[in-house]
């Protein structure tokens, strides 16, 4: 039957006027029986328009109700017989009509951020963010012209990887919201979650198990937690006013830390997933988790029989093990799109080694042959580092053509997509570069211009999905933005991308200069990186300088910053640091500063590194001189492991202190913690340690400097954070929202004042004092047909008003009423 073509009228005043034609009436109208994607598309545009400032009149109409002059009408219409791609859209200009022609109601959102991001508004993985100057009209497609779109890659999403505390790991619901949120807005359709599930790494609670009449030890990593190189810490340990951060002794997801077993640990983990998958598939995005079907849990092994040991993929007891870990996957997630079944890590790294090993096509043929008996509409993902891209062209001719194949960028993303994607004619295949590289985790990373190399050498190879691997949120957003746009527009280069993300977070003129110091970081590599620029063995060489799956602070590596990075940071930072001190006070400091301090905090983290490297010389120097029963050990130390260790104090305090500053959501309260665990405890705390084995005990001069070093800083601004602004309710709905006020001062009359948009009284909620200087409260729900309500945090310190954020009221935090 052919399609129907059939329209909802969400109409408004285009804004395409003259000047001096004054203020016009921007309506946007809905019908009464919209769908909730309709009603969405309705309301986002109404969250836009209001955003970007424009004067007039701007608000939800009735059907019957007209712009009056100065106004322009924009028609939404759905007409799946007019597209082959069912996410395309036009959008149109003919006189006084503006039409929004799509596929499908997705796709009608799909233009609707379109068009927001073509008047200067920006869609990260953190949230939205929009010009600092209103423009005076919108952008619009020439009379009787149109803007076309259509996707490059019919999969398109985030794999933000779970296990630091700067990622999903500490998600709580209102995270895992705003997120998915995000990512509608940034247009992106696909979701996928890994999760480790045994062997060296341990095992996740979100696909534990029980088999064989056991159970195992399953967990979310938390501050209080040992992998990946993390000892269990108490926040109130954390230093130099850091404590302030956290509500309790324990950071991570609520799910972990309020367990009481492992199994109650495994049953929330699994509720709060399976309710935000809910949410992202009502949201119109597909889902998919998966493990490595190599490594199973220690405790399931052992319980296994002395015949099916060693472990072996091609038995009988393999496959019952997959198949109850697919029923538990599938019993706990029941809406999930695709299931993913991972190459362990090990095999990618040996493989790089020149010691491949054998991927056995076994676990992924009966994975396949158990979702098409129980799951007929999940599709199977085959999918590991880098090293599995080896094994495509075999599996390939062996497995089911609806199996898609992806994986990771060999060497953390420093390596290109793999040509092993040109090879598999008739799969769809899904690469996954990385937004980040996690051997460089607290670094600030702008990789534009690698991932434009990847996406277009995607689209070469025939590539129908793209998917990229993440772990932290607003500092990588500006890579992770160009990910969303070019995965629509192939034309967008670097440059004028960076320009289109500056406009956003400075002000005209330090917008050109802004944009111009990001592209130059990017393109030059500037700063401190992973990448060095050298090949050896086919393979893109990398340094680690901060891998939050160990110590972090490996300054016992061999390798050194280059003279040259070292220099050129120095000036990267100052020239940011003059962008910031021209900004105006409010939004634009605080965007600006955001940037700045993290490569300030580079600049000094570099300079630690170098001199705690300088000290390990000295304590390896008087550990070979000690073992030769030399006597002069201890004076080598005290006299050049002591004086070097007071400068690296020094630094460690700058650096941490700058990182705090500027520490603004969920992601960054992960990041300062590791920060505490890792890069505090070995350089202020570990190796003054091994000072004293050298001298008895602490030199005075030492205890002196880690006292000053550990102290708060006393120059802190107050301030108010909001780590997590979720953007969106259906009717009824409420959602948590959690308010942080570091700082020695203690907040007074902390609340949430909101207002549906429209109305001039702001409601005050007083917030509920979790901890500390954490405090939480409700938004929503919001009765009303209004469309959109704004929100800000308020609080009162050292006598002084302070809220967030920083321009409150008169800019705000908008939840988009559908």
């Amino acid at each position: 039957m052919k399609p129907t073509r059939r329209s909802f009228l969400c109409t408004a005043t285009a804004l395409a006027r003259a000047a001096s034609a004054g203020p016009g009436r921007y309506l946007i109208q809905t019908r009464g029986d919209a769908s909730f994607l309709a009603r969405l598309a309705a309301r986002e545009l109404l969250r836009g328009l209001v955003s970007l400032g424009l004067p007039g009149e701007v608000r939800l109409a009735g059907t019957e109700e007209k712009p009056g002059p100065g106004g322009c009408l924009l028609r939404f219409e759905v007409s799946p017989a007019s597209f082959q791609n069912s996410e395309s859209y036009a959008i149109r200009a003919a006189g006084a009509e503006v039409t929004f022609a799509a596929a499908g109601e997705r796709a009608v959102l799909y233009a609707v951020f379109d068009f927001l991001e073509r008047q200067g508004a920006f869609f990260g993985i953190d949230g939205d963010s929009y010009p600092l100057e209103p423009p005076r009209s919108l952008v619009l497609p020439p009379s009787g012209g149109e803007w076309n779109a259509s996707p490059r890659f019919a999969a398109r999403g985030l794999l933000p990887w779970p296990d630091f505390l700067s990622g999903v790991t500490n998600f709580n619901d209102e995270d895992f919201r705003a997120y998915f949120e995000a990512m509608l807005r940034m247009r992106f359709n696909t979701f996928a979650l890994h999760v480790y599930a045994g062997g060296p790494t341990g095992a996740e609670s979100y696909l534990s198990f029980d088999y064989a009449g056991a159970g195992h030890n399953a967990f979310l990593d938390t501050s209080a937690t040992g992998r990946w190189g993390f000892l269990p810490r108490r926040t109130s340990q954390f230093t130099m006013g850091a404590a302030q951060f956290y509500d309790r002794e324990v950071f991570g997801s609520d799910a972990a830390r309020f367990a009481a077993d492992p199994w109650d640990a495994a049953e929330r983990a699994r509720l709060l997933l399976r309710k935000s998958l809910a949410y992202a598939k009502r949201l119109g995005l597909a889902t998919g988790i998966g493990f490595e079907p190599y490594q199973v849990p220690d405790e399931i092994l052992r319980a296994l029989p002395p015949e099916a040991k060693p472990y072996n993929v091609e038995s009988p007891a393999a496959r019952k093990v997959l198949e109850a870990r697919l029923g538990q996957l599938l019993e706990a997630y029941p809406d999930v799109d695709h299931v993913w079944l991972w190459d362990t890590e090990s095999a990618s790294w040996d493989a790089q080694k020149g010691r491949p090993a054998t991927l056995s096509v076994t676990p992924f043929q009966q994975a396949h042959d158990f979702l098409r008996r129980h799951a007929p509409k999940t599709r199977l993902v085959l999918s590991g580092w880098g090293g599995a891209a080896r094994h495509f062209e075999d599996l390939h001719q062996r497995l089911p053509m609806d199996v898609v194949f992806a994986c990771l960028n060999d060497m953390t993303g420093w390596d290109p997509v793999s040509e092993a994607f040109a090879k598999l004619e008739g799969r769809d295949r899904w690469p996954i570069p990385w937004l980040e590289d996690d051997p460089g985790i607290w670094l600030p990373q702008f990789l534009v211009n690698r991932l434009e190399r990847d996406m277009n050498l995607a689209e070469r190879y025939g590539c129908q999905g793209l998917l990229a691997i993440h772990w932290r949120h607003r500092i990588v957003d500006p890579t992770a933005g160009f990910q969303s746009r070019f995965s629509w527009n192939r034309d967008l280069a670097p440059a004028p991308y960076y320009q289109a993300y500056a406009r956003t977070q400075a002000a005209p003129g330090r917008d050109r200069r802004l944009a111009a110091i990001l592209n130059d970081v990017d393109r030059n590599q500037t700063i401190l990186s992973t990448g060095t620029g050298l090949v050896n063995n086919g393979h893109a060489v990398t340094h680690e300088y901060s891998g939050d799956y160990n110590e972090g602070f490996t300054f016992w590596e061999p390798h050194s910053p280059s003279p040259a990075v070292i220099q050129s940071q120095k000036q990267v930072a100052a020239a940011l640091a003059q962008l910031r001190d021209g900004a105006r006070p409010g939004a634009e400091r605080e965007r600006v500063d955001y940037l700045t301090g993290h490569v300030e905090f580079l600049v000094s983290y570099t300079e630690a590194w170098t001199l705690a490297q300088r000290i390990q010389k000295t304590l390896d120097a008087a550990a070979k001189m000690k073992q030769a029963g030399q006597t002069e050990a201890a004076d080598l130390v005290r006299a050049e492991a002591v004086p070097v260790w007071l400068d690296l104090a020094r630094e460690v305090r700058r650096a941490v202190l700058r990182f705090q500053a500027i520490a603004a959501n969920r992601s960054d309260l992960g990041t300062l913690a590791s920060l505490h665990d890792k890069f505090v405890r070995l350089s202020l705390i570990r190796l003054r340690l091994s000072i004293e084995e050298y001298l008895g005990e602490s030199p005075t001069e030492v205890e002196s400097a880690y006292r000053e070093a550990v102290r708060p800083d006393p120059q802190a601004a107050a301030r108010l954070i909001v780590p997590t602004r979720p953007g969106l309710l259906g009717k009824g709905e409420r959602v948590r929202i959690m308010i942080v006020a570091p700082g020695a001062d203690p907040p007074g009359r902390v609340q949430l004042l909101t207002r549906l948009r429209g109305e001039q009284r702001w409601i005050a909620h007083p917030a509920v004092l979790l901890g500390r200087h954490t405090w939480q409260v409700t938004l929503g729900p919001f009765e009303s047909n209004a469309g959109l309500a704004e929100y800000y945090a308020s609080a009162t310190i050292a006598g002084k008003p302070v809220v967030s954020p920083p321009d409150a009221p008169r800019n705000t935090y908008f939840v988009t009423l559908a």
